[in-house]
């Protein structure tokens, strides 16, 4: 029995590709912020996927997803969250083989939330600024979600 999961942060966590640590010495300016903003946006999502690599190898993973969301519309994040304004969100899915990997005794996906609890990350101009730097996963200051979105 495996699960699809859905992970939702406030964090920019698009998968650019960009995994080398330099970038190549012939590039302006210019062109070293927007692979800085590339490269930064690759490690958040690399980051996750370690996250997540503690208990389980993800597989199948999507490409990520950028939405608008609504802090009360959407309720996956922090109560303490208000903003008026429709704020980014980036979303990825992936599938993991063992379906009780991340119960923790109490909630199927418990673990995972626990474990990703703290975890620096990048907050680049693409993202909230008012965000941590930081994953949290408190009811007050939540900026990542998972969640179950199929089992097989």
């Amino acid at each position: 029995m495996s699960y699809r999961i859905r992970c939702y942060t406030l964090f920019d966590i698009t998968k650019t590709g960009v995994l080398n640590r330099k970038a190549p010495s012939t590039y302006t300016t210019e062109e070293i912020k927007i692979w800085e903003q590339k490269r930064n946006t690759q490690l958040n999502y690399d980051t996750i996927l370690q996250v997540i690599s503690i208990r389980s190898q993800p597989e199948n993973n999507t490409s990520t997803k950028e939405i608008l969301i609504n802090f009360k519309e959407f309720g996956h994040f922090g109560f303490l969250f208000e903003d008026e304004e429709d704020q980014k969100c980036w979303y990825f899915d992936f599938d993991i083989a063992q379906a009780k990997v991340f119960y923790d005794g109490i909630d199927e996906l418990g673990s995972l939330f626990t474990d990703a609890n703290g975890v620096p990350i990048i907050k680049t101009n693409t993202a909230w600024d008012k965000l941590p730097q930081f994953l949290d996963t408190s009811p007050e200051l939540k900026n990542i979600h998972f969640e179950i979105i199929n089992d097989e």
